[in-house]
C-alpha cells in the first residue's frame, strides 16, 4: 500500500498541469496530530486523482476551527464535498437535507463494519421522514488511562496498590500518589492527576460523560425520552460533578488545568508533571513512541478504569468519528466515488494505520489483527482489550436519533461549561447542574 501511494503520488504531480482548473472535488480533513496523518491524506488524494482523473481541492483545518468552517461554509451555499474531523455534529445537517446519503455507496461493505459504527451515521431526514445513513464510519476512540510507572513506582507503589473501587481509585492518586511523589522527588509541581476543567475543551465533555456512567446519571432513557428532570437522575448527575471537580478543589490537577486546550493533558503527561491522565485516543503514548521509545516500552503504562461507584463494571464511554458529503456543490456522484474509493481500495485502513493507532478501527477484522493484539505492546493491547471486553456506554445517538439538535453538549460543551464554573467560578455542583439542564431543554426546544 505505501509503495502504491508513493507512486500514485509521483504520477499525480506530474500529471497536475500548470494552469489547474477548478476544483472537481473539494475536500476538507481535520489536521493530524501528527505529521504521518497528513501526509496520509495527501496520499489517498493523490491516488484518488489519479485513479479518476479529477482534481482534489484539499484543505486542512484544526479540531476547533473545523466545525465553526462548516457552518459558515454552509450559510454561504459552499460547504466541501466530503469532510472528516473530530468535533461537529452531523445530526442537524442530515436532518436539515444538507448530506448526501450513502446507503447504496457504503451498504455493499456493510458487514465490514461494526454494526455499533454503522448505527451512528443513522440520521433522521426531516424532508424524508426517513432514518439513512448519511455517514462514512471513519474511527473511533475510547477513553485511556495513562500512568508513569517510572513516578508511580519511585513512590514506593505497584500496580497491584490501585484501587479498583471508584472513590477509592481517584483518592488514591490525590491522597497517596501525589505527596509520595513530591517527597520522593523532592518537587511540589507534580500533581497526582491530570483531568481537564477548561470550558474551551470537548475532551471535558466526553471526560465528564465517563463520569455520569460511572454514578448512572443517564439522562435521556433508550426509548430517546429525555428524562433529565428525574429528581434520581439530577442527584446523580450533581454526584457526577461533585466528583469530577472535587480532583481540582483539592489540588490534585495542576492549576492550569482551567485553560487548557485539548492538548494540555497530553503536555502535562509528556513533561511527567502529573502522574496519571485520561485521554480519549492514544495520542500521548503515539507521542512517546516516537520522541522517547524507552518511555513508551519501559516507563508508563495504561491502565484499567475502576468499577464505578455502584461498585460494577464500568460502561466506557465510546466515541465515533464519521466522515460526510454535502450536496450543496452539485458532485455527488464523483464524491460518493470517494466514499467508495476509501473503503473497497483499502484507504481507510492506510489512513488509520497511519494515524498511528490514534483511533481504533470501526471495522472488526483490522480490531483482531494482531497489529492490536501484540502482547508485547504495552498500550495498544490493553486500548483493544478494554473495548473489546468493557461494557459501552449507553449510546445516545441511537436513543436520540429524532433530536434535531443531537447531543446539544457536544455543540455549545454544556458540561465542559458547567464544570469550568465551578471550579473557576466556585459555584455549587448544584447550580451548575441546574443551569446545565435549563440549557439542555432550552436547545432541545429551538
Amino acid at each position: 500500500m505505501r509503495a502504491r501511494a508513493a507512486v500514485a503520488l509521483a504520477g499525480a504531480l506530474v500529471l497536475a498541469p500548470l494552469g489547474a482548473h477548478a476544483a472537481d472535488l473539494v475536500v476538507w480533513w481535520e489536521q493530524g496530530f501528527y505529521p504521518q496523518e497528513d501526509e496520509a491524506v495527501r496520499e489517498i488524494i493523490a491516488a484518488f486523482e489519479q485513479e479518476s482523473g479529477k482534481q482534489v481541492e484539499l484543505t486542512h483545518y484544526s479540531s476547533p476551527e473545523l466545525p465553526d468552517k462548516l457552518e459558515a461554509a454552509l450559510e454561504a451555499g459552499k460547504p466541501p464535498d466530503f469532510a472528516f474531523g473530530l468535533t461537529y455534529v452531523a445530526s442537524k445537517w442530515a436532518f436539515d437535507d444538507r448530506l448526501v446519503e450513502l446507503t447504496d455507496t457504503v451498504g455493499a461493505f456493510s458487514n465490514l463494519f461494526d454494526p455499533e459504527a454503522l448505527a451512528w451515521s443513522f440520521q433522521l431526514n426531516a424532508k424524508t421522514g426517513q432514518r439513512a445513513l448519511y455517514g462514512l464510519p471513519m474511527g473511533r476512540s475510547t477513553i485511556h488511562l495513562h500512568v508513569w510507572k517510572s513516578l508511580f513506582e519511585q513512590a514506593g507503589f505497584r500496580p497491584a496498590d490501585i484501587p479498583k473501587e471508584w472513590d477509592a481509585f481517584w483518592s488514591f492518586w490525590c491522597d497517596e500518589v501525589q505527596p509520595a511523589v513530591r517527597q520522593a522527588l523532592g518537587r511540589d509541581d507534580i500533581y497526582g492527576i491530570g483531568l481537564n476543567m477548561s470550558s474551551k475543551a470537548s475532551e471535558v465533555n466526553l471526560h465528564f460523560f465517563q463520569f455520569l456512567d460511572a454514578y448512572d446519571a443517564e439522562y435521556v432513557a433508550p426509548d430517546g425520552k429525555l428524562v433529565i428532570d428525574d429528581p434520581l437522575v439530577r442527584q446523580r448527575i450533581v454526584k457526577a460533578i461533585d466528583s469530577y471537580t472535587a480532583i481540582y478543589r483539592k489540588g490534585c490537577t495542576p492549576p492550569g488545568a482551567v485553560g487548557w486546550d485539548g492538548r494540555g493533558n497530553n503536555e502535562a503527561f509528556l513533561a511527567q508533571t502529573i502522574v496519571m491522565t485520561s485521554n480519549q485516543t492514544l495520542s500521548i503514548m503515539n507521542a512517546l513512541r516516537t520522541e522517547r521509545p524507552e518511555d513508551y516500552y519501559k516507563n508508563a503504562a495504561t491502565i484499567e478504569w475502576p468499577d464505578g461507584a455502584d461498585g460494577q463494571p464500568l460502561a466506557i464511554v465510546t466515541s465515533f468519528y464519521t466522515a460526510v458529503t454535502f450536496k450543496a456543490r452539485g458532485h455527488v456522484p464523483l464524491a460518493k466515488e470517494f466514499v467508495r474509493f476509501l473503503v473497497e481500495d483499502g484507504w481507510l485502513a492506510h489512513y488509520l494505520d497511519f494515524s498511528q493507532d490514534r483511533y481504533l478501527p470501526s471495522m472488526p477484522k483490522l480490531l483482531d489483527a494482531p497489529f492490536w493484539l501484540d502482547p508485547s505492546d504495552p498500550h495498544r493491547m490493553p486500548a483493544a482489550i478494554q473495548f473489546l471486553t468493557r461494557p459501552r456506554d449507553q449510546y445516545y445517538a441511537a436513543a436520540a436519533y429524532d433530536w434535531r439538535n443531537l447531543l446539544p453538549m457536544w455543540r455549545e460543551w454544556v458540561w465542559a461549561k458547567a464544570v469550568h464554573r465551578v471550579v473557576a467560578e466556585g459555584i455549587s455542583p448544584e447550580q451548575a447542574v441546574d443551569e446545565a439542564i435549563a440549557r439542555i431543554k432550552q436547545i432541545l426546544s429551538q
